[in-house]
């Protein structure tokens, strides 16, 4: 099975090597948990490698997430020929979800990445009632994996349960499922960020959850460390 770095050492230990190639992953969390963060280096990764890469955002335009890149170390403007930030608006993705189908894909087939960040899913699953998220989420699958590419979605979590996306769906389309939460025994005490591979299909992976934090260098997993 090839696996692809998600660039984060810990991680990828966390994982049993990284991501199997053509999974679509889910990475849920609150507000501040860093899930683009997470994403970015996914992508920032393959394109070290030559790979090429995908960004579908629903909340930043282009120069904006090349900002957030750059402010974690990652020099995307290195590697301009490489990677395509698509900035879409949620509202026009439901009202003509056909039309932009046909032009990821078209997009997909012309530059041939192999890595793919959504970014965040939620934005466009707040426009749609269960039924529909759950055709528009299996429509978003049925494109990555004919596309061939390995793809991150990022996704809010749901207010009571940190391992449930805000909606309770994306997980159950996803091969894989990382949340990232945020751990406080009290107001006064400090945070702890937590992250833990709750799911990876055809993967014997850790399902224990370790400590983690957000450097100037991005995401950093302490993987041998015990949360207490």
């Amino acid at each position: 099975m090839h696996l692809l770095s998600t660039g984060i050492r810990g991680l990828d230990v966390m994982l049993g090597g990284g991501i199997p190639r053509g999974h679509m992953v889910a990475v849920v969390g609150q507000y501040g948990t860093g899930k683009t963060t997470l994403g970015l280096h996914f992508i920032y990764e393959g394109l070290k490698n030559g790979e090429r890469g995908v960004i579908i955002s629903f909340d930043e335009d282009e120069e904006s997430v090349i900002q957030t890149a750059e402010s974690f170390g990652m020099h995307f403007s290195d590697f301009q020929d490489q990677i395509v930030v698509m900035r879409l608006e949620a509202e026009d993705v439901k009202r003509s979800l056909e039309r932009v189908e046909s032009e990821v894909k078209m997009l997909v087939d012309d530059i041939m990445p192999s890595r793919m960040l959504i970014d965040s899913i939620s934005v466009l699953e707040t426009l749609y009632d269960d039924a529909g998220r759950y055709r528009m989420l299996a429509r978003v699958r049925s494109l990555v994996k004919s596309s061939g590419v390995t793809a991150i979605l990022t996704s809010e979590c749901d207010r009571t349960n940190p391992f449930s996306s805000k909606y309770g769906i994306i997980e159950y389309v996803s091969d894989g499922l990382i949340s990232l939460r945020i751990i406080r025994e009290s107001e006064l005490e400090e945070a702890i960020l937590a992250i833990e591979v709750v799911k990876m299909r055809r993967m014997n992976h850790s399902r224990r959850p370790r400590p983690y934090s957000i450097t100037s260098s991005g995401i950093e997993v302490f993987e041998e460390a015990e949360i207490m």
